[in-house]
């Protein structure tokens, strides 16, 4: 009788985290018991994985800012280098975060242990020379966006492109009314959202300035209720001191469940760019993206970035439907200033409505989540019979 397939799992940050969860979850339904083990975090355990090393805590934006991982990384890399060596599995998934995974995709080439890419680099809006390696590298490769599926083709890749698992994640509440009660939203109050990041840099950067809007736009508009989604429960007493040196802890309502109903309940979400942009697109909530790193890691980042945008939704749709501020210019008075512009124009906010709910028809179709679960577990079924058939 056939085991059944040993599938390593690595996520190195929040997102990857979220997202490793969501296709563990989905692969357990289809194949009970399949074993997943792994590096990640709490969603990751939530969804049926054993945690073998947390790193969900391990991200970062930037270049200079990722100098204060190496250390633990170089710490962590080797503790996980020695679990594949004593527990080799059938198939390794490597989801998103290129610094954490680029290296752990090094090593398992090099013990010829086979791994997808899920949530590969995006070479589609920069550095497209890395998609050969990645290509060489990879068993195969799941890309998020058609337009990368097409450039790790290009250079010889495996690629399986089923579409933005977004798509199918992504849904609000049948019973909105009673969800947004339930989390001390009034359906009829009008609300804003603020999502400064899933990392400590980002909260670190953004946070204050984002607060420092809402006491202007809170001015012309007193009765606005502001939330906030909180990205992952390892940041909620960064948050927290943020809110209170701000004074601000009974402003700011900490939301934790049915983040997207309350989110799609937003007239505005204020928020770092990343896939949060991508989320609140989804949902059709306008927003104005900020962006901030150190000078350093923006001058390097210009050299190499293609793209002539920051958030995804203007990225999909080349064109500058939410307005972007980038380092300088990331400042209370100018977030405040482009919020209260769709805040106070109906007709505005509309058109920006109306050209997000043009980019779901870009991402693909649905059932994503499924296709790349069937995927993943067919290879990793595959292989681990081609193992047992060499053996005998």
């Amino acid at each position: 009788m056939q085991e059944s397939p040993r599938i390593f799992i690595a996520a190195g940050e929040v997102s990857g985290d979220r997202q490793a969860a969501y296709l563990a979850r989905t692969m357990r339904a289809q194949h009970p018991n399949v074993e997943l083990y792994g590096s990640g975090g709490d969603k990751m355990r939530e969804a049926g994985v054993d945690i073998r090393i947390h790193t969900s805590q391990y991200g970062s934006v930037g270049f200079q800012e990722s100098l204060r991982f190496v250390r633990p990384l170089r710490r962590v890399m080797n503790e996980l280098r020695e679990l594949l060596r004593a527990e080799p599995p059938d198939m390794a998934v490597l989801v998103d975060n290129e610094g954490f995974n680029g290296l752990l995709a090094r090593f398992l080439h090099k013990e010829h242990i086979p791994f997808i890419y899920y949530f590969p680099p995006q070479v589609w809006l920069w550095g497209e020379w890395r998609a050969k390696r990645i290509a060489q590298r990879a068993h195969a490769i799941i890309p998020a966006f058609e337009a990368e599926a097409r450039i790790y083709r290009r250079e010889g890749g495996k690629v399986a492109w089923f579409g933005h698992p977004l798509i199918d994640i992504v849904q609000t509440g049948s019973d909105r009314n009673a969800i947004l009660s339930s989390c001390g939203i009034s359906p009829t109050q009008r609300t804003i959202a603020l999502m400064p990041g899933s990392r400590f840099q980002e909260v670190h950067q953004l946070l204050e300035r984002m607060l420092g809007a809402v006491r202007i736009i809170k001015r012309r508009h007193p009765d606005i209720h502001i939330i906030m989604p909180l990205a992952a429960p390892h940041l909620r007493t960064h948050v927290q001191e943020i809110l209170t040196r701000a004074d601000m802890s009974e402003t700011v309502s900490i939301i934790e469940d049915h983040v997207y109903t309350c989110l799609g309940h937003c007239e505005l979400v204020l928020l770092s760019s990343g896939t949060a942009t991508l989320e609140a697109a989804l949902l059709s909530v306008p927003m104005v993206v900020a962006y901030r790193v150190s000078s350093t890691t923006y001058f390097i980042g210009r050299q190499v970035v293609k793209s002539r945008f920051i958030a995804m939704p203007n990225i999909l749709l080349d064109e500058q439907v939410v307005p972007e501020l980038i380092q300088q210019h990331v400042t209370a008075e100018r977030l405040a200033h482009h919020a209260l512009v769709i805040l106070e124009n109906q007709a505005h906010a509309e058109s920006i409505r109306s050209r997000l709910s043009e980019i779901r028809p870009m991402l693909g179709n649905t059932s994503v989540l499924n296709n790349v679960a069937t995927f993943v577990l067919n290879q990793a079924t595959a292989r681990q019979a081609l193992g047992q058939a060499t053996a005998a």
